[in-house]
């Protein structure tokens, strides 16, 4: 077996879905696997999606590895008769499929778990290549397959994200990491930044960075975040004390706006400060109708912090359940500093709760007028030292005003938290 030495890796990304082609679902899977890999020296040169055709995926595997040793797939590893990347990837690569008794047995004590029946076409997914091995899915059927001739590496994943991300950090990198011994590793640093714009993130870090040849600068820009990535390559003592300089000169620039210094959601970093400061949090939600109490409850452990919420979409629910004064609603109307005030204070009064947050507002595409236009959004925090509103002119359609009123509202309460300006 060929040990490679090379100081950097290439590899290629083959993401396999109809559904993605179609337009009925968006891929994630590169970003996730690019920047997961990246610091450990593996650079990926390229990544094409294809459609779940058994010759067209064989001929892009053909070209993936003629052009990189390195070549992995995601999707296709199900049992239905159009799963079909595991027979693509053993014609490509010339090594033969077996079933692994192994794989048999953990895919039907799966199913005895989940107290369901196995049905035989599930078998096919405990089909292993003969040169090579298998990642063991401990959140799915299908196992992740290696391909090694020796040479060249095929490496197939699950294409469900819950499936995949795990296989990726616990299974995947480490078997790289071995396999192809690599010389050298990348250091990093990730900023996470939000209510701030991309640009002027840039032009911060041009400030601040001004040009470093070795350096590489990346952003990241979604609704309301930015992350900024530093990379550096050599020694990795010497790397991380530059990164760490570069860090702190960043944080003066920049400071109120980043929320992390890893990888983690928003909604997580504002969580572990409530944890941390052992205080809670409601939410009164109108034009977001939910979505801000969806977000905090996708963090596994948010009910030791977060009471709960209300949706008050209508003026009715928010004089019943929140407390705001009918008088409010006729002199200020719903979308209103006045409105998001009695909002904040009523449900952390009525959850009993250390902080409460509010968002009322105009998301589109109608509703708005010449003097609360759609986009006006206000949102107040109400806390054991006052309650601080503050108004948003949002641009974007519907779901970005809703998402990104969910960002800021989020972040008012991680400001008053960490002893940080609010936003006014």
């Amino acid at each position: 077996m060929t040990t490679f030495k090379e100081k950097s890796f290439d590899y290629s990304i083959l993401i396999v879905g109809d559904e993605i082609l179609d337009g009925r679902r968006v891929d994630r899977h590169v970003h996730f696997i690019t920047r997961t890999l990246q610091p450990f020296g593996l650079r990926c040169r390229r990544a094409v999606v294809v459609r779940d055709e058994f010759e067209v995926m064989r001929t892009s595997i053909e070209n993936a590895l003629a052009e990189t040793r390195l070549v992995i797939t995601t999707g296709g590893l199900g049992p239905t008769v159009d799963d079909v990347t595991r027979e693509a990837l053993s014609a490509a690569t010339g090594i033969s499929l077996r079933e692994n008794p192994a794989v048999v047995e953990m895919i039907e004590e799966r199913f005895r778990r989940l107290g369901r029946e196995m049905t035989p076409n599930n078998r096919r997914q405990a089909l292993t290549p003969e040169q090579g091995g298998f990642y063991p899915n401990d959140n799915g059927t299908a196992p992740g397959l290696v391909f090694d001739d020796g040479e060249r590496i095929a490496i197939a994943l699950p294409g469900p994200p819950r499936e995949l991300e795990p296989l990726v950090t616990a299974q995947l990198i480490p078997h790289l990491s071995e396999r192809l011994r690599l010389e050298n590793r990348f250091s990093s640093l990730s900023l996470k930044l939000c209510c701030i714009g991309e640009s002027n993130v840039d032009a911060a870090a041009e400030r601040v960075l001004g040009k470093v040849d070795d350096l590489k600068i990346s952003l990241l820009a979604q609704l309301g975040t930015v992350e900024l990535t530093l990379t550096l390559a050599g020694e990795k003592e010497e790397c991380e004390k530059r990164l760490k300089q570069y860090e702190h000169g960043l944080r003066l620039a920049l400071g109120k706006f980043i929320y992390a210094d890893r990888e983690i959601a928003l909604q997580a970093a504002l969580g572990e400060l409530l944890a941390a400061a052992g205080q809670t949090l409601a939410v009164a939600e109108s034009c977001t109708g939910g979505m801000l109490g969806s977000w905090i409850t996708e963090t596994p452990g948010s009910s030791d912090y977060f009471a709960g919420g209300v949706i008050a979409y209508s003026n009715e629910v928010k004089q019943r359940d929140l407390g705001v004064a009918e008088s409010t609603l006729e002199q200020f109307g719903a979308v209103s500093r006045e409105t998001a005030v009695e909002m904040a204070e009523g449900v952390r009064k009525r959850f009993g709760t250390n902080w409460g947050v509010s968002i009322t507002g105009v998301a589109g595409p109608g509703g708005g007028s010449a003097e609360k236009p759609v986009g006006t959004v206000w949102i107040a925090a109400a806390g054991e030292s006052g309650t601080y509103p503050f108004k948003l002119s949002l641009t974007g359609d519907r779901d970005a005003v809703r998402h990104r009123s969910c960002v800021y509202a989020l972040d008012q309460v991680r400001r008053l938290l960490a002893g940080i300006e609010p936003h006014a």
